[in-house]
């Protein structure tokens, strides 16, 4: 054993935080439903077209969610960020408040 206490970077979580964030707007731009209501459009009323349609629905569905799986998992870590940062300080605090004898 080395003798070094194990740190905690919080920015590492924040940094993390924010990826998760963005990977969630990122998925949320992405509009793949798009491409496959265009192709339901172009087919009209043949069978195909409603195959699209329904394409698009599932499309559509595991894209919203997969947005809010990453955004809950950001949220999570970003928690997790904040109740750590706030129980370090109370124990900072309550260490500096030790009345050491000399």
């Amino acid at each position: 054993m080395s003798g070094e206490l194990p740190g905690f970077d919080p920015e590492v979580l924040r940094t993390a935080t924010a990826a998760f964030g963005d990977a969630a707007d990122g998925l949320s731009r992405m509009r793949a439903d798009e491409v496959v209501g265009d192709a339901a459009a172009s087919v009209g009323r043949l069978l195909t077209a409603e195959s699209c349609r329904r394409a698009q629905e599932g499309i559509t569905a595991a894209v919203t969610a997969a947005v809010e799986s990453v955004r809950e998992y950001s949220e999570g870590l970003d928690d997790a960020v904040r109740a750590y940062s706030r129980q370090d300080q109370a124990v900072a605090g309550d260490i500096a408040n030790v009345d050491i004898p000399s």
